[in-house]
């Protein structure tokens, strides 16, 4: 059994190597990749864009178009990241920042890989639904018991959880873990929201 840290104590230490492990070929971060190529095949090419779990705020680098950017994010040291590439930020967990966010603010909402870390998902993703203007992409990593164990931070398997009205719902091999080496199948979701 690993020693556990939070997940903010755990991506502080990341985030200075953090795009480069997503580059990595061995890290294989497919479900980023995947989640820009849905984003374009249903032509997006302008709008506001909220990134819940944003990271260094990497999602940018593979939109093309005209997008405003606000990342919400646990770690201070990946906002950092983040606002260099032109995000605003909430540093706030999930579970506390989405409630605080008004409804239809944001024409695309994005949540890549960042379920695993909150409470009751279909909360958040309540309140995804919630905040979204357009559309709604969003990737949920499985969880294996093996992973759950052996990684570092606190995490639960939400990825079969039922979400309504997707267009698209499939699994790929989303990307391998750098700190366990373990691959991990991601579910990715893509939602228009008709309001």
């Amino acid at each position: 059994m690993v020693n556990k840290i939070s997940a903010e104590e755990f991506y502080d230490n990341l985030a200075a190597k953090y795009d480069d492990v997503l580059k990595d070929p061995k890290c294989n971060a497919q479900h980023v990749h995947e989640a820009a190529k849905i984003f374009h095949k249903y032509n997006y090419h302008q709008g506001s864009v909220l990134d819940i779990g944003c990271g260094t705020g990497f999602l940018s680098e593979l939109l093309q178009g005209n997008f405003e950017y606000t990342g919400i994010d646990i770690s201070s040291k990946m906002l950092a990241y983040a606002t260099k590439r032109g995000y605003k930020t909430i540093h706030k967990s999930i579970e506390i920042a989405l409630p605080e966010i008004d409804t239809q603010s944001y024409d695309f909402v994005f949540c890549l890989g960042s379920l695993l870390f909150v409470e009751d998902p279909q909360i958040a993703i309540d309140h995804v639904y919630r905040i979204a203007r357009q559309a709604i992409l969003i990737s949920i990593d499985e969880a294996t018991e093996e992973y759950i164990k052996n990684f570092a931070v606190p995490v639960d398997d939400y990825s079969k959880i039922t979400i309504k009205n997707a267009i698209e719902d499939y699994w790929i091999t989303g990307w391998t873990s750098p700190t366990t080496g373990i691959p991990i199948q991601t579910r990715m979701i893509y939602i228009e929201q008709n309001n």
